[in-house]
């Protein structure tokens, strides 16, 4: 890629990232007011109604006779609510870091001092992310298994016992590891870059 195209390539990028970090704090505002409101007048901010359970391939859908635990669903929905609003704050920070290492290859400066330790933030902020994530996933399994009548709705004599399997998905520590791996490359670039300017 030759300097004008990695400079062109530069400032669109930056704008893309600058237009997506807003949206994300603004919707990452959303679920922040959204979970307070919640919290504190439950069920005049949402209201309970039919429900649908997914399980890998299959979805059901319930009649309006089961109605699961209203307190656990409020509980459910503060946690989601929270939870989404700090992973859109970490994706807006991830973006701005993304930003700081765009600003000096619009520049054409690919290879600057900090460039390595942004990357580190972005790997860094990766890790926090989807750790957040994959505990509140396991704890809004086990939420929603509390909160419907699982042995009503699996009532039929065809089924003996129902068991619970929480999944965890940790492919955000292989990212983290890609992203680490690509500041060191980084690092490496700048050094090199540094003996060059240092020879000229």
């Amino acid at each position: 890629m030759s300097e004008k195209k990695m400079i062109s390539a530069a400032k669109s990028f930056d704008i893309i990232a600058k237009v997506c970090k807003g949206i994300f704090e603004a919707v990452g505002i959303i679920c922040g007011i959204f979970a307070v409101l919640v919290l504190f007048f439950g069920e005049k901010v949402f209201e309970i109604g039919s429900f649908t359970l997914a399980m890998a391939y299959i979805k059901l859908h319930l009649s309006d006779n089961i109605q699961p635990s209203a307190d656990l669903i409020e509980t459910f929905i503060i946690i989601l609510m929270a939870a989404l609003g700090v992973i859109f704050f970490m994706v807006s920070y991830g973006i701005k870091q993304f930003r700081n290492i765009l600003a000096p290859m619009k520049e054409g400066r690919p290879f600057e001092a900090n460039v390595a330790q942004k990357l580190r933030n972005i790997a860094w902020t990766t890790l926090a992310g989807g750790g957040v994530l994959t505990i509140t996933s396991f704890v809004e399994s086990l939420i929603l298994t509390k909160a419907y009548p699982m042995e009503q709705i699996f009532s039929s004599p065809a089924i003996e016992t129902v068991e619970f399997i929480y999944m965890m998905d940790f492919n955000f520590v292989f990212v983290f590891c890609a992203i680490m791996f690509l500041s060191y490359i980084f690092d490496y670039g700048q050094k090199l870059q540094r003996e060059s300017d240092e020879t000229l």
